[in-house]
């Protein structure tokens, strides 16, 4: 039995969340004893499967509790006080405050493995800035995860190869996202063609740069809706952006949606802006879904999409971006032609064949 400690700093709504909740929930329990800890407690934590354990280092999230998680970081106490376990493998599954939080561990024994899940060269203004200040951090690891092998190629450009790196793809649950596909969404209306978005409101996603293509395209008569699943920090600004260009009949915001798979089946193509990526999670649940897919040539799409086989890759710029929405949206036989081929490509991401991978990894990286 492998002990494993899975530490992220949130466990909320987030991709790489959702992709490690999936993966221990559905990891063998007689081989490995998991358990699941954030820095403060999530109502997601709930949705671990009996046999998972899941703890958080601080009992609430409150000004008190965040300042005291600020100073015990920076004096590395966050491990020896509120981690210390025998664990036979750490995993720090995101970037950043997770990575710091598990380089300090106390735990001489432990194989630690640091989850990468982005395009750091795209991600960062500084690469030499991020090299300086987390190079201590990644010589305490003994692997780092890749989610992608653009992702891979990134971090080991940045760290010039010094540390060990493997690619290790995200799991994804193909059957549950083909079941909640088929739950009815009260009062969702659809009257023309339409494309979809989803994900958090931020910057790498560039959602300005979809509003503006979707303003462009209606000014071009190319006449379709736009829906749009997510929240974030940039929610007011696309408001805004709507409301000042005269896009509220066209443009409809959902929200964060639990289940966004019913809106997915609905949409006529699924539409990616970003600006980066590691390995998309909407784009591999949109091939298992059969849509049509456009999207910008960022990380982890030529391995999902492959040389615009499955969905079509555009540069990741405004101008091509427009360009390859619009021949979607305007030619009705490439759109089938796009949604049979992605459908092909999604019997390919098999829940069992993506976590016995990881599982493998898991063992060889611990020696077992």
């Amino acid at each position: 039995m492998i002990k494993l400690l899975f530490f992220i700093e949130k466990l909320g709504g987030g991709g790489a969340e959702k992709v490690l909740r999936d993966l221990v929930n559905h990891m063998d329990q007689s081989q490995f004893d998991i358990t699941v800890q954030s820095v403060w407690p999530y109502e997601e934590g709930k949705h671990l499967v009996p046999g998972v354990k899941y703890k958080s280092v601080y009992p609430v999230r409150n000004s008190v509790t965040e300042k005291l998680y600020r100073l015990e970081a920076a004096a590395k106490l966050t491990y020896p006080l509120h981690i210390k376990d025998d664990y036979d493998i750490e995993c720090a599954f995101l970037e950043s405050g997770s990575t710091k939080i598990i380089s300090a561990s106390t735990n001489k024994k432990a194989i630690k493995i640091a989850w990468v899940h982005c395009d750091l060269t795209h991600a960062l203004k500084d690469y030499s800035a991020f090299k300086n200040k987390t190079a201590p951090w990644y010589q305490k690891y003994d692997c780092v995860a890749c989610v992608s092998q653009n992702v891979k190629d990134a971090f080991d450009l940045i760290f010039d190869s010094a540390f060990r790196s493997e690619v290790v793809h995200n799991v994804i649950e193909d059957e549950k996202i083909r079941n909640l596909a088929e739950e009815p969404v009260p009062g969702l209306k659809k009257s023309r063609l339409t494309m979809l978005a989803v994900g958090t409101m931020y910057p790498p996603k560039n959602y300005p740069r979809l509003l503006a293509a979707h303003e462009k395209l209606l000014q071009a008569g190319v006449e379709h809706d736009l829906w749009i699943l997510g929240d974030g920090e940039q929610r007011p600004q696309i408001e805004q952006y709507i409301r000042e260009h005269g896009l509220a009949d066209s443009v409809t915001l959902f929200g964060f949606q639990k289940n966004p798979y019913p809106y997915m089946k609905a949409a006529d193509m699924i539409v990616c802006s970003s600006n980066y990526e590691g390995f998309s999670t909407v784009i591999t649940e949109s091939t298992i879904l059969g849509k049509a897919i456009v999207t910008t040539d960022c990380s982890g799409m030529r391995e999902i999409l492959g040389d615009s086989e499955y969905g079509l890759i555009t540069e990741n710029a405004d101008d091509a971006f427009y360009e390859g929405l619009k021949t979607m949206l305007t030619d009705p036989e490439l759109r089938d032609e796009y949604a049979k081929k992605a459908s092909v490509r999604g019997t390919q991401f098999s829940m069992e064949q993506l976590v016995s991978e990881t599982q493998n990894f898991l063992r060889k990286v611990a020696g077992r």
